[in-house]
């Protein structure tokens, strides 16, 4: 197995090293594997990668302001091989490729001492790790996926396939609920683990409305995705309190003849009982068809674990959705104490909300930045609380000195929401929703991904409605000079990618406007 080792060179990195064996991704931001916390250097800088015959370094930044150099030649777009003692340079920022092996299927990879920037060894006998100047000896790693690490111990030396597979539905059970961030996500993914596993042809979830109490599909997954569970079999699990297994439908002169089964093709049935010790949540189904083996008692046993396992989490799910609308609902009174203060916004902090919502989802943001724009958003000007009322409330166009007042909308704003924990990873949007795409932008005169995406996208909603609305200083624009003014300032006032969406958008943005 190829591998290799950077050095930091630079006071700043000096007597660092970093090594893998498949990927370094470099840049400033945590997730990266090597962080570099430097102005000069991108929240996605680079990537080291091995690409099985060779290691090759490519550019990830999307800003020219952010340089990636190899031997001094900057790079750009594709893959560059390295090579032994090459310095690759991330702004201002250097590290010095000290050991690289490449892939040699013949004979196992040599490994040649190397030294670092601070004089110590970093391989020997054993390998070592330097982490700040300090060295850690290691008899063995791994670089598994977290579905390999999963079936590395659920498989261990000697496979035991359905065993083996079994351990690892229940096993992702539980990195599901520590890891997603929606309800609707934690069923879909339980289920296809589910479907999966038992070598179902079709699966789906119900629960129960917390206020009516009837069974409602909540996911399902399988060759169609129309709702094809038994509903007779559902409700008699939910009432009874028992998983069942129905090895053949056609014994079942109530099943064979429900719709439900005749039009999903349904032979075999599992409908294992979703609880936790405090209630009765809901039904997991699963179906094979006609052409497969059906179903035995040792699946039900699996599908009755899976279904106890996940329940709890589902319970807590289910809680935090309603504790996350609670909020939702303060968040939004909290904002209309501003609008009640600014006449000339009206309804504004909603209007932007919705459209940086449909940003948000056309862009496919993951489900927790998409709730940060749920709640950011509305409180995107809560700085303008502590704006003085004789500028908000200035019936025509602000001097400069009060202009450059109102501009402290952000920083307030960000002020008051790292006094409340739960509302932190929203600074970004209240703080950064006036900067720009070419740093011209204010507080901080951030650029292109050094401005959050939450933020980014804020700024095109926030700018497309204060343009299509009136103010003291003008009447709103029409629709089409707004969008055009969006494309026009595409690259320098907003990010590019989020215009390119907004427009896709075009339809469902005027619609939504027209209802204002």
């Amino acid at each position: 197995m190829g591998r290799i080792v950077l050095s930091g060179i630079g006071q700043k990195l000096e007597g660092l090293t970093w090594e893998s064996e498949k990927i370094l991704r470099i840049g400033s931001q945590q997730s990266m594997d090597i962080v570099l916390h430097d102005p000069s250097v991108g929240r996605r800088q680079a990537e080291v990668q091995n690409t099985g015959s060779k290691w090759v370094v490519r550019d990830l930044a999307q800003s020219p302001r952010y340089l990636t150099y190899l031997n001094g030649t900057a790079l750009e777009r594709g893959d560059y091989q390295l090579h032994a003692q090459d310095v690759l340079a991330c702004g201002g920022m250097a590290l010095r490729v000290t050991t690289l092996e490449e892939n040699q299927p013949s004979e196992p990879a040599k490994t040649n001492p190397t030294t670092t920037g601070n004089g110590k060894p970093a391989s020997s006998n054993g390998k070592h790790i330097n982490a700040s100047g300090i060295f850690v000896r290691v008899q063995a790693a791994t670089h598994h996926s977290w579905d390999q690490a999963l079936q590395r111990i659920t498989h261990g030396s000697a496979p035991l396939p359905e065993k083996g597979q079994g351990m690892l539905t229940l096993l992702r059970t539980g990195h599901h609920l520590c890891h997603i961030a929606s309800l609707d996500e934690l069923l879909q993914s339980v289920l296809a683990d589910a479907v999966s596993a038992l070598g179902a042809q079709r699966g789906s979830i119900v629960l129960a409305n917390p206020l009516t109490g009837q069974l409602e599909l909540r996911a399902s997954t399988g060759p169609s995705r129309q709702r094809c569970y038994s509903r007779t079999l559902a409700e008699r699990v939910f009432l009874q309190g028992d998983s069942l297994l129905c090895r053949d439908v056609r014994a079942d002169a109530e099943l064979d003849n429900a719709r439900s089964v005749q039009v999903g093709t349904m032979t075999s049935i599992i409908c294992a009982l979703l609880r936790s010790p405090r209630q009765r949540l809901g039904v997991l189904q699963l179906d094979r068809g006609i052409f497969q083996d059906a179903f035995e008692e040792s699946d039900l046993y699996l599908a009755d674990a899976v279904a106890a396992s996940v329940a709890v989490g589902i319970e807590s799910a289910q809680l935090v959705e309603q504790q996350r609308e609670q909020f939702i609902q303060t968040v939004t009174s909290l904002a209309r104490a501003v609008e009640v203060r600014d006449q000339y916004t009206g309804d504004h902090t909603r209007r932007v909300t919705d459209y940086a919502l449909l940003l948000a989802e056309e862009l496919r943001l993951p489900a927790m930045e998409k709730y940060q724009i749920q709640i950011g958003t509305p409180l995107h000007d809560i700085g303008k609380i502590g704006i003085d009322d004789a500028i908000l409330r200035k019936p025509g166009k602000l001097s400069h000195d009060e202009f450059e007042s109102m501009k402290t909308h952000t920083v307030k704003g960000a002020a008051i929401l790292e006094s409340i924990n739960n509302l932190s990873p929203m600074i970004p949007i209240v703080r950064h929703h006036h900067e720009r795409w070419d740093g011209t932008g204010y507080p901080d005169r951030l650029s292109g991904d050094g401005i959050a995406m939450t933020a980014r996208i804020v700024a095109v909603a926030d700018a497309f409605d204060a343009m299509t609305t009136d103010r003291p200083y003008r009447p709103a624009l029409a629709t089409e000079q707004a969008f055009q003014e969006l494309v026009r300032m595409a690259g320098k006032h907003f990010d590019p990618t989020c215009i390119d969406a907004f427009m896709r958008l075009r339809q469902r943005v005027e619609a939504r406007l027209r209802q204002a």
